[in-house]
């Protein structure tokens, strides 16, 4: 299949290292789930200290880990896995922030780890960089995430991947005066980083989500926007999943941060 990996264009003040790091910390939420789902016990490699997991609907989303070598602090989230995730991911209407509206069906999944969140970055003793990260829903819920946690007076960083539109313009504007240093990482095969549509806007007088509306009742005007800065690489893996699993952000990483070397 195609690869473009090696030849990613990485902005002023991305860490690829750190990157690669929060990578392979949310495949690790993708484990939790994972052993959740068999009933068997699950723990994070031995070179962190987990902080605090959360949950919504009962199921695990992620955890909040310190690398006890570097102290840097990683709240990790996980994406979708359940027939209830897809539809958090599809609700469409907007909801109520300090920083402008949201994606309801993303805040009411954050909302439910919030507590945990907080809770598990307050522990963190000797703290070097708080990062926050996730993978598709996870991406979502990591923009959440790095909101609340600004708006409590802890500084961030975000580095998310394959993540949806997570809120309104105005959201993203807010977001992105205050957090600075956040990426995201997308494949341009990828589907899921085109969710929801950003305008409703078809034409002049014509609204797609207008059109949803008639169908599941929201309101017509339902405007969404990307925050942070995206890292952009392409890599086609021959179906929308493959295109947009983890395991294929990972490898970008992997083979830009070999081919540095």
């Amino acid at each position: 299949m195609g690869n473009a990996m090696a030849q990613i264009l990485f902005p002023a003040g991305f860490d690829l290292p750190t990157a690669l790091e929060a990578a392979e910390l949310v495949a690790q939420a993708y484990a939790q789930f994972d052993a959740f789902k068999k009933s068997m016990k699950w723990s994070l490699p031995a070179a962190y200290r987990n902080l605090a997991t959360f949950s919504a609907k009962a199921e695990p989303f992620g955890f909040v880990a310190q690398n006890s070598a570097s102290r840097n602090v990683f709240v990790t989230f996980r994406g979708t896995e359940t027939l209830e995730d897809w539809l958090s991911n599809i609700t469409i209407r907007h909801t109520n922030h300090a920083w402008g509206p949201v994606e309801e069906g993303f805040w009411n999944l954050y909302a439910q780890c919030q507590e945990n969140v907080r809770a598990g970055v307050q522990a963190a003793a000797e703290a070097g960089q708080i990062v926050v990260t996730g993978h598709s829903l996870g991406g979502a819920l990591a923009t959440l995430a790095a909101a609340d946690l600004t708006i409590s007076g802890v500084a961030v960083k975000m580095y998310n991947f394959a993540s949806p539109r997570t809120g309104s313009p105005a959201f993203a504007e807010q977001f992105n005066q205050r957090i600075a240093a956040a990426w995201r990482a997308v494949n341009t095969e990828d589907l899921v980083p085109t969710v929801p549509i950003s305008t409703p806007n078809l034409e002049p007088g014509k609204s797609a989500h207008g059109l949803l509306g008639v169908l599941i009742g929201i309101a017509p005007k339902l405007d969404f926007e990307h925050v942070g800065i995206p890292v952009n690489f392409t890599t086609f893996k021959g179906s929308i999943s493959a295109n947009h699993q983890m395991e294929t952000y990972v490898a970008a990483l992997s083979e830009a941060k070999a081919a540095a070397i």
